[in-house]
């Protein structure tokens, strides 16, 4: 048998079997521990590649799929870190540190961004574009946007364009040549919290990450996220009239949480994905909605789309 099918095939039922007894609560699996570990792929896909197509080789590349899946599911069985450290900076500050054993040397940039808040503002849309980081929303501030961030792969930049009523504010993550790739939660961060007053459109662009945002305290009027190995988790208030959630995924684990008081209507489009949607009933043309939604004043849509993912909506009292 083809050694590629064989690879394929086995990660298709290792995927599988862990969503299943995942959704049957017979384990406990935390998907965002596995999704830190993806470059075990990228050694799975090159050794298929540099192996022969007959013989010792189909041997090799089972043992190497095997042995990769065993690492990922142990790693699944420890939930993921999320510690957060807060920085008082004004400025990019950066950190030189060096082992006496490697003289390994990594470089660490530490900054604060901020843009003062204009009562003319009624609208603001946030995009927000980063690699290996965690991102985090949460709490107000009296500024428009306030966000103090960490890293050891590159630097952040705020960029802010303001038109009448409107402001454009993209915070984005550049890699840096200096320093060396070091993935690293307590390492690698962004704290952000924003100003109450304005409507917001939230955007979120990466790769390889994680994001936590709590929107309860904001006008959320669409929230979109496209993420390919990531964890994405986002709590938000009541809707406005039509408050948008959207998530296109690659291999990510999505988690929505929404008042149980809200309206809200699910639109899945999926391959493999898994799907917990408590509370929701579903509709002859594959949608899911909270009862009440045809006759709802405010509410929400939620448009998930993933190729092998996890799309869990909660509601919460």
């Amino acid at each position: 048998m083809n050694k590629e099918k064989l690879s394929w095939g086995l990660i298709l039922l290792f995927v599988g079997g862990v969503l299943l007894l995942d959704n049957l609560d017979v384990i406990n699996f935390y998907w965002r521990s596995v999704f830190s570990m993806w470059p075990v792929i990228l050694i799975v896909i090159g050794v298929n590649l540099l192996v022969p197509r007959r013989g010792i080789g189909n041997a090799v590349s089972i043992v190497v799929t095997l042995a990769a899946l065993a690492f990922l599911a142990y790693r699944g069985t420890f939930p993921p870190r999320s510690n957060w450290w807060v920085f008082n900076n004004k400025s990019w500050d950066t950190e030189r540190r060096f082992s006496d054993d490697n003289e390994k040397r990594t470089e660490k940039s530490s900054g604060t961004f901020s843009h003062e808040y204009d009562s003319s503002i009624t609208t603001a849309h946030l995009h927000i574009k980063g690699g290996a980081v965690e991102y985090e929303i949460e709490g107000h501030t009296d500024k428009l946007f306030n966000a103090e961030a960490t890293s050891t792969i590159g630097l952040h930049h705020l960029e802010t364009t303001t038109t009448g009523s409107n402001a454009d504010l993209t915070f984005r993550m550049r890699d840096s040549k200096k320093g060396n790739w070091n993935v690293n939660g307590d390492e690698n961060w962004a704290k952000i919290s924003l100003n109450q007053n304005p409507t917001w459109h939230i955007s979120l662009d990466m790769g390889a990450g994680s994001a936590e945002f709590d929107l309860t305290e904001y006008k959320v009027a669409s929230l979109h996220f496209n993420g390919g190995a990531a964890s994405f988790e986002a709590k938000l208030g009541m809707p406005l009239e039509e408050t948008t959630i959207t998530a296109e995924s690659g291999v990510a684990s999505v988690e929505i949480e929404i008042p149980r008081a809200a309206a809200c209507k699910i639109i899945v489009k999926s391959g493999l994905s898994s799907k917990d949607f408590p509370g929701f009933t579903k509709q002859s043309d594959g949608s899911y909605i909270t009862d009440g939604y045809e006759n709802a004043g405010n509410r929400f849509t939620v448009n998930l789309q993933g190729g092998l993912s996890s799309f869990t909506v909660k509601r919460y009292d």
